[in-house]
């Protein structure tokens, strides 16, 4: 009897640990990268998301669902409605939370790798999750199969062919989410700047720049760029102004202004340039991020960004995102800072690792995507870096109005 007692005891004991963990794993999970303020939102209609590991049969297939996870986990964080519709558990934290439940996740389910733990374990973990919704992805040749589950319940099953590695699968994967949640996706512009009006061209070369410390000056004498604000998780921060030997020994997933000559590329090494330098585990789940402080804009009327960049393998994954005054029953309404909601946001197009610091340029024009939200007042520039790890350097940031 008393030993019965005893792993009762243990066994409950250990159920609550579990189910107190994961509580608290939710309760510390970082806001979006793209909300500077760092709060979390209170916005009704935004779900709390998790991500599960993908499953595939054989080594390859392994390959494949481990890369779907990840473009899915970044499309929904960050391009689902314009971004900002899911809040989403760091996958890490997910894994972690599989292995308290001792599910041997990698095994599958009775039909072997590459099939679905049984249901009642998959309760289990739906349950201690506790979010709103969770995607579960199978991999079988160059097939993805994706679940919806809306609480514990299975909602709904999508399909997409993974088109081959010379390929991207941005509009496959794209697709398949809009079929499983209704999302809705930009569509990404190749021709990022129009240079034909040469009206437009002079007003540009003349007109002041709206960023400030876009070279990354103005803070060496004070030791911080205090316009910028570097962002992983909840951890928000102005960039410090190292030397080239702190820079050297600047701990990863850390963001800091350094000499430009740091950077190794010689034909630009004078000044200094903002360095973040991300982990492999940053890289592959939040990425790491730093934005700009709010910028005054006109609704409508076109603006042009540049800036120089240099990176030695994360891939850029800038944002214009745009805001107005939109306030809700929770905010204080004369307290700016609560009322302001992202409304736009413009992407500029991706770029991975190089070799020198090159130009990257977009024509944006900020302004609702809704008819009846508020017209849009400020943008921000989101310096948003993921996928490899690695150190990777921006310079010259500028924002330019266009029109007249």
């Amino acid at each position: 009897m008393h030993n019965r007692h005893t792993k009762s005891h243990c066994l409950i004991a250990t159920l609550a640990i579990l189910i107190t963990t994961a509580l608290l794993v939710r309760a510390a999970d970082p806001p979006k990268i793209e909300n500077g303020g760092g709060r979390k939102s209170k916005i009704e209609n935004i779900k709390t998301l998790a991500v599960l590991p993908f499953f595939g049969g054989d080594e390859k297939e392994k390959q494949l669902a481990e890369k779907m996870r990840f473009a899915v986990s970044q499309k929904l964080s960050n391009d689902a409605d314009g971004g900002g519709r899911f809040d989403r558990m760091d996958n890490v934290k997910v894994e972690q939370i599989i292995s308290g439940l001792q599910i041997p996740w990698a095994a599958g389910g009775a039909a072997g790798p590459g099939t679905l733990p049984e249901s009642d374990e998959i309760e289990k973990l739906l349950t201690t999750l506790g979010v709103d919704n969770t995607v579960a992805g199978i991999v079988k040749g160059r097939k993805l199969t994706l679940i919806l589950y809306e609480g514990t319940k299975e909602a709904k099953r999508a399909d997409v062919q993974i088109p081959s590695d010379k390929e991207s699968p941005k509009l496959a994967v794209e697709r398949v989410l809009t079929e499983l949640t209704g999302a809705k996706f930009a569509a990404m512009r190749q021709v990022e700047a129009d240079h034909s009006d040469p009206a437009v061209e002079a007003r540009f070369a003349a007109r002041a720049n709206l960023i400030i410390d876009g070279k990354f000056e103005n803070g060496v004498k004070e030791g911080k760029a205090a316009s910028w604000d570097a962002i992983l998780g909840a951890d928000h921060y102005s960039p410090p102004v190292l030397s080239a030997q702190d820079a050297a020994s600047l701990p990863k997933d850390r963001v800091a202004v350094v000499p430009k000559s740091f950077a190794g590329d010689q034909a630009h090494a004078d000044g200094h340039c903002l360095m973040l330098r991300l982990s492999k585990n940053v890289a592959a789940n939040n990425g790491l991020a730093c934005i700009s402080t709010w910028i005054p804009v006109e609704s409508g009327k076109k603006y042009r960004f540049t800036c120089n960049y240099f990176s030695k393998g994360p891939t850029t994954h800038l944002f214009i995102n745009g805001y107005g005054v939109m306030p809700d029953q929770y905010g204080d309404k004369t307290d700016l800072e609560a009322v302001r909601r992202q409304l736009y946001r413009a992407q500029v197009l991706p770029t991975n690792k190089n070799e020198r610091f090159e130009r990257m340029e977009m024509d944006f024009t900020p302004s609702s995507l809704k008819p009846a939200d508020p017209k849009i007042e400020w943008i921000r520039v989101n310096l948003y870096t993921y996928n490899h790890e690695g150190d990777i350097f921006f310079d010259d940031i500028v924002v330019k109005k266009l029109d007249e």
